[in-house]
């Protein structure tokens, strides 16, 4: 078969031809010696020259031919048929080089550009679904549902670390004020240390100004960074964590290797932080969920439920460690006559005045708890009777010495009964240690209210 040019008549000679324009695709014939025998107009076209100037030049000086150059001498050398792919004006195209005798001794070299633009998006696409698909089943297996949140956010960075393939990274939550240290893998103490301190606070300000869903910091800059430095970290990303327009955390990746900075290993934090970010999200979820499950509604201290739970925990480190654990029971003084005099709206300001001073007086250890209407209790952990009695006769007083705002003028001052129990001293379990701290309250309300006592007064009467 011979292939002639319609417009050049036949130029190959031969009996049988077939125009070089019916084919679909930019096709060009060479010969042996890299001339340029012919070609149809989609070639001309995608090259952007006309037939008269192209035919006998060199085809070395046709940029699109000059990436298979090796290709055209490996495929006459040998007469085999050699295929490859190339990208040309950010198109992609299969490169078919089919060399043929045209007469005894005299190879010609056919090329075909199949254009596969359409077929390398659409694998590219699937391939970052499929990445997409691995980063969302890998991170969804986080188990959220946990009372340690920092051993989630331990679990969330391990699984991180072994999609990006980056030794080093560590996970920054922003607390407000600043971004603090939620966890790390693979940096020293001393770094650790220095984030802990603030040492990251302007990186992390250029990384948020920045705008960009990954802020890579150039190995140039790095090197003039301390702290990178010691570290020999030469390739560190940060990857701003968002929820609703608002940077919840950083999430940092390093590595003391030099890596490129292509569009795939770009992308491939940038998904990962996205993910990272709902992740996040739902753990906020969560730790709400379980705040508000262990709150009262009114006041904002912990609930009944939380009470009991927490209560049987501290006695059962305290029969473990053999440390005391004490419980203050109080009730407000005359609370239904104050709801009747002023109103339920009014008292409930009163029940919120009052624990905002249980709250300020308490220490940070204590577990502050209303326990029904107006009975509040706290759980004193590792604390003997003689210490819990010094803190709640200080509560005493300052509820004495503090006026509540009621309604819009009013002012009103409350007095408080409370009972004391300490365990092991006057009880020997949870309930046993919540029933003696009751009978105390009893007893300072036999007393005239207005008094605390100690289940150890009790039984020494």
């Amino acid at each position: 078969m011979k292939i002639i040019n319609t417009a050049q008549g036949d130029s190959l000679g031969g009996a049988d031809y077939i125009s070089l324009d019916l084919v679909p695709d930019p096709f060009i014939i060479l010969k042996a010696d890299g001339r340029i025998l012919d070609a149809n107009m989609r070639f001309f076209t995608l090259v952007g020259m006309n037939r008269e100037d192209a035919i006998e030049r060199d085809f070395h000086d046709i940029s699109l031919l000059k990436e298979i150059e090796p290709r055209v001498a490996d495929s006459l050398s040998a007469g085999t048929e050699i295929s490859g792919q190339i990208t040309f004006h950010n198109r992609h195209f299969e490169v078919l080089l089919l060399p043929f005798l045209q007469e005894p001794d005299s190879w010609l070299v056919r090329i075909v550009f199949k254009d596969i633009t359409d077929f390398i998006n659409l694998e590219r696409e699937l391939q970052k679904r499929n990445k997409e698909l691995i980063i969302v089943n890998t991170l969804s297996g986080v188990f959220i549902s946990t009372e340690d949140i920092d051993l989630v956010l331990e679990e969330l960075l391990e699984k991180v670390m072994f999609i990006t393939d980056f030794p080093m990274g560590w996970l920054l939550m922003n607390d407000t004020q600043h971004f603090s240290l939620k966890t790390s893998t693979g940096i020293s103490a001393e770094l650790q240390q220095f984030i802990t301190e603030g040492g990251l606070d302007n990186i992390c300000n250029n990384a948020l100004t920045s705008r960009d869903p990954i802020y890579i910091l150039e190995s140039s800059v790095g090197a003039e960074i301390p702290f990178l430095h010691d570290e020999n970290i030469t390739s560190l990303a940060i990857i701003p964590l968002v929820s609703n327009d608002h940077v919840t955390g950083m999430l940092f990746l390093a590595s003391s290797s030099d890596r490129e900075w292509d569009f795939d290993l770009t992308s491939l934090p940038s998904l990962v932080g996205h993910h990272v970010s709902h992740i996040i999200d739902k753990i906020t979820l969560f730790q709400e969920s379980k705040r508000l499950a262990a709150t009262d509604s009114l006041t904002g201290l912990y609930n009944s439920k939380y009470f009991y739970k927490h209560l049987d925990i501290e006695v059962a480190r305290a029969k473990r460690y053999g440390s005391p654990v004490s419980i203050v029971l109080f009730d407000i003084d005359n609370f239904k006559k104050l709801n009747n005099a002023y109103g339920r709206r009014e008292a409930d300001e009163i029940l919120q005045g009052f624990a905002r001073t249980l709250i300020s007086v308490s220490r940070e250890t204590d577990v502050v708890v209303r326990y029904g209407g107006e009975e509040f209790i706290i759980i004193l952990p590792n604390t003997a009777g003689e210490e819990a009695t010094a803190l709640a006769r200080r509560i005493l007083q300052a509820v004495r010495e503090t006026t509540i705002r009621v309604g819009p003028s009013a002012e009103v001052s409350i007095t408080l009964s409370g009972g004391i129990a300490t365990f092991p001293q006057n009880a020997s379990s949870a309930r046993s240690l919540l029933s003696a701290a009751d009978n105390a309250l009893c007893a300072a309300k036999e007393a005239g209210k207005n008094t605390v006592i100690c289940s150890q007064e009790m039984t020494h009467e």
